[in-house]
């Protein structure tokens, strides 16, 4: 029976970080199954705990601590009381730091709960990216109705450059989720990355997720997951398979033939535009402006202001956006939890094993957006910095 449990519960785990489905449909800020699988795989702290390293059993109930302190401090600040936005975020933060320890504990000690959460990861990857092609079948307002699509899910078309959001409300967001693909796939892989189904699997679908979201941070960080794959191949002394080599090689070579033939009809322009100097410029120049407004928000109050959603601050709303998640982290939850998380992400992807594309992508993700609110990143933030206590993972 327990052995039943911790496989659910690793699988709701993964399907929560990829596939954030609506458990009450219509509500734009209602739970979602990433809120659920924190609930049911809390059990996984006691159960887990005498298997637990030393380390992994202080740091769980630490950082619990430290957030629950956090959260009283700033509902204690004169005027302020706390709504059932900061109870969700709040929830996700405390629940995901017990949970994350016990479920690092599993993944890295039994091979075989490490593939089902990395296959669950990849399997939710694939259904959310299905629900675009869903959404241009029968509509959102169908997807809407079944919890498949949030009600802020837009077809945006904005300079010819035409992004498609449905469970999560910013393409970037989505990218975020659907790019896990590519580090879970190489790792599912195992030496033979570069020639199993599961690498060329989840490649595909960060290309596809690209072609709907035209998210270039998350491509990005799929591409820097990839390399770090070869970084870890060099450190364990991976022999180069040839056919490997010939294979990528043939697929690429294809690939651009077909383009090249206009095999297929792919508007050029409209991803062009995302790679555009201009736009690039423009795009680094917002960003900075807001890293910038974010810091001064953090030296003002650096233990945190809570959680807040662009609807409460009103005129202030785009003091809600970071495109940061650390800055991000920094300014809800506080600067000293935002730099502890960001060391411990540091470390986990200098282990250069098995696990470090996962580490890689997170980083580079979270780096570029506000990814730490939800609970499938929060949770996943979570696990990797738990992850860095371990004994490196052997591929």
């Amino acid at each position: 029976m327990g052995a039943a449990y911790q496989q659910t519960a690793l699988v709701l785990l993964g399907l929560g970080v990829t596939l954030p489905i609506f458990l009450a449909p219509g509500h734009v800020s209602g739970p979602r199954l990433g809120d659920l699988e924190l609930a049911v795989a809390l059990p996984l702290a006691v159960m887990e705990w005498r298997r637990m390293t030393p380390v992994l059993k202080a740091a769980g109930p630490v950082a619990a601590a430290f957030l629950t302190i956090t959260l009283l401090l700033q509902a204690s600040r004169v005027g302020e009381r706390l709504n059932a936005g900061d109870g969700a975020f709040w929830f996700r933060w405390i629940v995901a730091a017990l949970v994350a320890p016990a479920a690092a504990s599993l993944i890295v000690r039994d091979e075989r709960r490490r593939r089902l959460f990395f296959a669950a990861i990849l399997i939710g990857a694939a259904c959310h990216l299905a629900t675009y092609g869903l959404a241009l079948l029968v509509g959102l307002e169908r997807l809407q109705d079944v919890g498949l699509a949030s009600a802020r899910a837009l077809l945006t078309t904005t300079a010819a450059q035409v992004r498609l959001t449905t469970l999560a409300e910013h393409p970037n967001a989505a990218m975020a989720m659907i790019g896990l693909a590519v580090p879970s796939g190489v790792i599912l892989a195992g030496r033979r990355w570069a020639v199993r189904a599961t690498t060329w699997g989840g490649t595909g679908l960060a290309v596809l997720g690209f072609f709907s979201t035209l998210s270039r941070g998350g491509m990005g960080a799929a591409v820097l997951a990839g390399l770090a794959r070869i970084v870890v191949g060099w450190r364990w002394r991976e022999r180069i398979r040839p056919l490997g080599v010939v294979l990528v090689v043939c697929v690429l070579a294809a690939g651009l033939s077909a383009l090249q033939t206009g095999r297929f009809d792919i508007d050029s322009g409209r991803f062009a535009g995302r790679f555009n100097r201009a736009t690039l410029e423009d795009n680094l120049a917002g960003r900075m402006l807001t890293w910038r407004r974010t810091v001064d928000l953090v030296v003002e109050r650096p233990m945190g202001a809570g959680w807040s959603s662009a609807d409460e601050m009103g005129p202030f709303r785009a003091l809600s956006v970071s495109h940061n998640g650390y800055l991000f982290m920094a300014r809800t939850v506080g600067v000293i939890a935002a730099l502890v998380m960001l060391g411990l992400h540091l470390w986990s992807a200098a282990r250069l094993d098995s696990l470090t594309p996962l580490s890689v992508y997170l980083l580079a993700t979270v780096f570029s957006e506000d990814l730490t609110q939800g609970a499938g990143f929060v949770f996943l933030s979570c696990l990797v910095a738990a992850l860095a206590w371990r004994r490196p993972v052997a591929p």
